[in-house]
């Protein structure tokens, strides 16, 4: 212990007395600090407005609008007074499609987004019943720079997200005005209904007296000498009623006719529902198809996308099973099934968008969207199949039934025309001969068979339609239409909202990287020290007897002096000129100094043992950990090699003790960290000691090469 100390003064006392000494100590202690507080600058805040916001995308508009019912309308214009207020990209509004191209092709504009001349007749095509889905125009110059594409692509989602969902305000609020008008004229949906099947009660009612009249009139024809007396008043009575049932049956098929229309109405409502749905899958696929071939799209879809999508998967998931169980119970078992076999599909699709994880190797992440395009095809299928489902079976069902009472009505009608012919031919036959009693009996007995299905026909309907008026469905659509529809539009643009809460919240990204380019500026340090001050101690007669470890302890004396010097200016520049966020800064300060001792142990190590040797490996180990020690990318994202090598570099113990000071503490995380670091310590200075001397020769003979090619130090 005396020799290392007598060491440790000695190397002091020689750096006191050399001005060079002096200078080159003080640059290795502040020149790698001034490394880590320059590119935790750089990298303050990249994403923020007021950086993206120089990042320029050109923005041209060819919309020529649409007219339709003496109204013009214009997408164009409307997204590009959206863009005018948004300041998170440079937007440069230009003139034509060729000159925004042109931007791009010349580096001018990192983007460009063209929307076309038929732009806003494509977004109304539905008003044509010729869907067309609107497209807008993409270029990017990936050569300008790496990142900058990502971010415009980012702009190019957000912008196709905002058109959407304007689009589905806008039509929104077109349904709530339509229904506010409706309503004001009267025009209640279960109102309606339930007046129709008032209608059809009391055609049963009337019919169930017609039905009387005709059993009556078949007991009469029992007694033929009292019938050719009073035949004359019954035929003219049994004429009136009738004539007066005619125009009843006639009002009562009208409204019959009503009532199919109207309903056919509620049934397109829900088909235009199902119909987002295979919106929102027809932009999953083309989001799909996006990230087979890009690593880096798909790692920013993993960090920005994917819970969304979950989200909003899980939302069209739960929409279908509500809608099978509104459905099943209303009887249409066919189309509930439909509902949840596209719930189960996708189901399949939420969970294969959960599995995703950057850790995936190419072949993995191929097969994996893949599989999940394979899952949205087949749930677009499924929707088809509920659209057609709903036109053939929901349809059917209604129509049938009001077919029925339509026939019944017709048969009626029919019958009572033939009895009234037969009464008629009655009248004369009564008053020739009384034979053709018999021939009057049949038909007033078919009369009263067309009555009796008549009636039938029309409790059935009136069930039908009584049902309806109070059905939870219908009670909730007219509410929905009732409401506010601004609240309504905004509802159906965005009917999931997220409530995120962050855990270990960091302000800024400069912050968040602060521990990456800290640890790096201190092993860059610590190498630069292994590269300018020698591991070698000339003996002398001051050091008799000196031995191995005195030696290796006495002039890490003064590395270790250097590490806790470039500790101490770092994270001191770090929370007092750079203004990182911290929780706890003495920790910050104390993880630094341990950094150095162990940085400064592990290269100085490899030097002593190792000679030339030792360097290279000091700048082999940092290249490994620059690329591998989840600085930047997270460590799942990486390839197998590096991820096996992940636990063994101190890179990894030293930014996670740094982050648990800069985000908050967690289970003794930072101390653990510490453990670890020491850990390396004692190998490094085990390493050191062990491999000296079977090095030595090794070393000698490299020593010999480098001094003969009289070029190299």
């Amino acid at each position: 212990m005396k020799n290392i100390l007598r060491i440790i003064r000695h190397d002091l006392r020689k750096i006191s007395g050399s001005v060079v000494a002096i200078i080159t100590i003080m640059g290795l202690c502040i020149i790698p600090c001034l490394y880590a507080w320059f590119n935790i600058f750089s990298n303050w805040a990249p994403y923020e407005s007021d950086a993206t916001g120089r990042i320029s995308v050109a923005i041209a508009n060819s919309d020529e609008g649409y007219t339709a019912a003496g109204i013009t309308i214009n997408v164009g214009d409307k997204i590009v007074e959206a863009l005018k207020a948004n300041d998170a990209i440079g937007w440069q509004f230009v003139d034509g499609e060729e000159t925004a191209k042109e931007r791009v092709y010349a580096g001018d504009c990192y983007a460009a987004i063209v929307i076309p001349e038929d732009f806003s007749c494509d977004v109304l095509s539905f008003a044509r019943g010729d869907l067309t889905n609107p497209k807008i125009k993409y270029y990017e110059n990936e050569k300008k720079n790496a990142i900058a594409p990502k971010i415009t692509g980012k702009a190019k989602t957000a912008l196709q997200e905002q058109v959407n969902a304007t689009f589905v305000e806008t039509l929104a609020g077109y349904v709530s005005d339509a229904a506010s008008v409706a309503e004001a004229g009267g025009a209640d949906p279960a109102s309606m209904l339930s007046d129709m099947s008032e209608k059809a009660k009391e055609l049963s009612r009337d019919v169930d007296s017609c039905i009387a009249l005709s059993d009556s009139a078949a007991g009469l024809t029992g007694s033929a000498g009292s019938m050719l007396d009073v035949s004359e008043n019954f035929i003219g009575s049994t004429q009136d009623v009738i004539s007066a049932n005619d125009l009843l049956l006639a009002e009562a098929e009208k409204q019959l006719n009503d009532t199919g229309r109207t309903d056919t109405k509620s049934l397109e409502t829900a088909s235009k529902r199902i119909k987002t749905t295979a919106a929102s899958l027809k932009t999953l696929e083309t989001v799909m198809e996006s990230l087979a071939a890009d690593n880096i799209a798909f790692g920013l879809f993993i960090d920005n996308d994917r819970d969304k999508w979950v989200s909003r998967v899980d939302g069209m998931q739960r929409d279908a099973k509500e809608q099978a169980g509104i459905v099943r119970a209303e009887g249409f078992t066919a189309l509930a099934d439909r509902f949840e076999e596209l719930a189960g599909t996708l189901g399949d699709i939420s969970s294969s968008l959960s599995g995703l994880d950057k850790s995936m190797t190419e072949d993995e992440r191929r097969n994996a969207v893949r599989s999940i395009s394979a899952d949205i095809k087949k749930a677009e299928k499924q929707t088809d199949a509920i659209i057609e489902q709903i036109r053939t079976d929901i349809d059917t069902n209604l129509e049938t039934a009001l077919a029925n009472s339509r026939r019944s009505i017709s048969k009626f009608r029919k019958a009572m025309t033939g009895a009234g012919r037969d009464l008629g031919t009655l009248s004369d036959a009564l008053e020739s001969y009384g034979g053709s009693l018999d021939s009057l009996r049949s038909s007033i007995d078919k009369t009263t068979a067309s009555l009796k299905s008549l009636q039938r026909g029309a409790n059935t309907a009136a069930d039908l339609l009584s049902d309806a008026s109070g059905s939870e469905l219908l009670q909730r659509l007219n509410e929905l239409a009732a409401g506010d529809e601004a609240a309504v539009a905004e509802y159906l643009a965005n009917p999931v909202k997220m409530d995120t809460k962050v855990f270990w919240p960091i302000e800024t990204y400069g912050s968040v990287m602060a521990p990456f380019y800290t640890v790096l500026a201190q092993w860059v340090g610590a190498l630069l020290t292994a590269v300018l001050i020698k591991v070698r101690i000339k003996k002398r007669r001051d050091y008799p007897k000196l031995r191995l470890h005195e030696w290796f302890f006495g002039r890490y004396g003064l590395y270790m002096l250097v590490g806790l010097a470039q500790g101490l200016i770092v994270s001191l520049g770090d929370l007092l000129y750079i203004h990182i966020q911290c929780t706890a800064p003495l920790r910050f300060v104390l993880i630094a100094c341990i950094n150095g001792m162990v940085f400064m142990m592990i290269n100085y190590a490899l030097v002593f043992a190792l000679d030339n040797i030792g360097l290279g490996a000091g700048v082999i180990i940092l290249v490994l950990q620059v690329a591998g020690s989840g600085g930047t990318y997270p460590v799942e994202v990486l390839p197998h090699p590096f991820r096996v090598l992940y636990p063994f570099m101190p890179f990894r113990y030293s930014m996670d003790a740094m982050r648990e000071c800069i985000g908050g503490m967690y289970d003794g995380t930072y101390w653990k960290c510490a453990g670890v670091l020491m850990i390396f310590f004692v190998f490094s200075v085990a390493f050191g000691l062990a491999f000296y001397r079977p090095a030595r020769k090794l070393n000698e003979m490299i020593a010999i090469s480098k001094a003969k090619s009289e070029i190299m130090l």
